[in-house]
This record gives structure tokens, sequence and C-alpha cells, in this order.
């Protein structure tokens, strides 16, 4: 299927490994554990692995893709030291980016009132339960809070009958929603990057963090985002209650947020992945 929004780029959704001719490509990269073992076959020595998460997290079953015969890259840092650990080598790291065109800010984070917004997922290693936990705890201790959370489809869990639920908002959507919010809670057990709190940061949101690894990636706790040990809902609400209290700290978080993953580019990660697909 042709997209005509990506010059140069054909997207195939193969059944069988042998629905694509990886002679026909320059290089062929699984993105997932479950099309690795398809792109080794198909592939040989143009086979690419990029690793976007431990995806030992979904099945146990992934760490085995490892060891196939394929170069890996790795979306972070710490996800390549993981793999190296388990002695196989990562040839390169290429990091997400935000479009500055789609996420920035619109509000100055000093005129925005006592709002948090979050991702839900109902997968266990998102969260759900410690973000339904530290909503209660944040109401408890700051009754004038009101939050967002967004989520791509209904809820499984019961969120609190005071929060706004948004189901698949358009870019332009989000970036209001984030504009419109102080704080932003990331509740993940375990995160690749962390797409939704550097979204948050570049729109000029004050970061509040579980420790799943990710974030780290982009931002630096203490400095550019405040980090509580994961699944500790009550750390995470107390967080939020003093950035939401203490405008000035907030302010001080956001900026410095805002900077931090702006110094990561769609143009200079594409450039990064060009060079280890020629090299």
């Amino acid at each position: 299927e042709a997209r005509a929004d990506l010059q140069g780029v054909r997207l195939v959704e193969p059944t069988t490994a042998a629905d694509i001719d990886g002679s026909r490509y320059d290089s062929v990269i699984a993105t997932g554990w479950q099309t690795a073992r398809w792109v080794s076959e198909m592939a040989e020595e143009k086979g690419f692995y990029f690793l976007q998460g431990d995806e030992r997290v979904l099945n146990p079953r992934a760490q085995a893709t490892w060891g196939l015969p394929l170069r890996k890259l790795a979306v972070a840092r710490w996800l390549a030291e993981e793999v190296e650990a388990h002695g196989h080598s990562v040839e390169g790291i290429v990091p997400n980016a935000i479009d500055p065109t789609e996420m920035y800010v619109d509000v100055p984070p000093e005129l925005r009132g006592r709002r948090v917004i979050a991702l839900y997922h109902r997968h266990p290693t998102k969260g759900p339960d410690t973000l339904v936990d530290a909503l209660h705890a944040l109401k408890r201790t700051t009754p004038d809070v009101s939050a967002t959370v967004v989520s791509a489809r209904p809820p499984s869990h019961r969120l609190p009958a005071w929060v706004d639920l948004t189901i698949r908002p358009s870019r332009e959507g989000l970036r209001a929603l984030y504009n419109a919010s102080a704080v932003c809670l990331h509740t993940s057990r375990q995160e690749g990057w962390g797409l939704v709190p550097m979204e948050a940061a570049a729109c000029g949101c004050a970061i509040v963090a579980t420790a799943s690894r990710g974030p780290r990636e982009f931002l630096t706790p203490g400095e550019s985002m405040i980090e509580v040990p994961v699944g500790d809902a009550d750390g995470l609400a107390i967080a939020a209650a003093r950035l939401l209290t203490e405008p000035r700290e907030r302010s001080r978080m956001a900026l410095a947020g805002q900077e931090a993953v702006g110094r990561f580019s769609w143009a200079e990660s594409t450039a990064r992945l060009e060079r280890l697909l020629l090299s």
C-alpha cells in the first residue's frame, strides 16, 4: 500500500516472511520481537533489529530474538546496555524526538491552573493502577486539582469521577490538552523511551515520573523532572501537589524540561539512522 505522506516509503503488512523479497531492499528493519525472526530469515546481511523497549515485559520469548544474526540498534542507552549485558552487541542509539511544529508552548507555564495530565494504558507495565491511586491521593491533598487523562480506548480501570477523559485526541487537540495542564504524571513500570512525558515537556508541563528508565534518556531528576520509585502513587501525588502549589519551582522545572527535549531532533535521529544503516 503506497503512503502519499511518506515519500519513498512503502508500507507492507506481511503475514509470513515469504511475503517480502528481502533482496529488493538495501535494509530490512525489524521493530518488534514478533517480526525479528522473519527479518532474520529473509534479509540475511541486510537485516537490522531496532529495539524500542524491553519487550520481555510483553513476552519472555522476546529475549531469544536478541541473539538472532541481526545488527541491533536501540532507541535508548539503557536498553542498549541491557542487551549488551546479555552478551549481544548494539551498533548504535537512535533516540526519539518531538516535532516542534506539532508540540510547543501555547500557554506559559506560570499562567496554568492546578491541572494534571496523564496517559492511561491498560497494560500493567504502563502502571494504570498506579495512576488511579495517584489521582485519588492527589485529590485528598489538593482538593482544587483537576485532571485530564488521555487514552487510546475506554479504560478498563475506574477513573475518579472528577477526571476528564479524552479518547484519541487529534495532534492539535493533544497539544491543547498539554498546554492546559501544569503537571504531567508518568506512571509506567518500565518505558523504552517515554514519548508522553517528552511531548508534555515540549508543551511546557512539569514532569513527575516513575523511575521507569526511559524518561532519564532526555530528562534529569531534580533538574528537569521529579522522579519517584516505580509504583509509588503517594510519591507521585506528593510531588505533583508540591509543583501545583509552588508556581515558581514548577515554571523553572517546566522550562528546564522544555530545553532538555529541545536538544533532540528528528533530523539528527534520521541522519544517525542513515549512518548506521550505511555503515
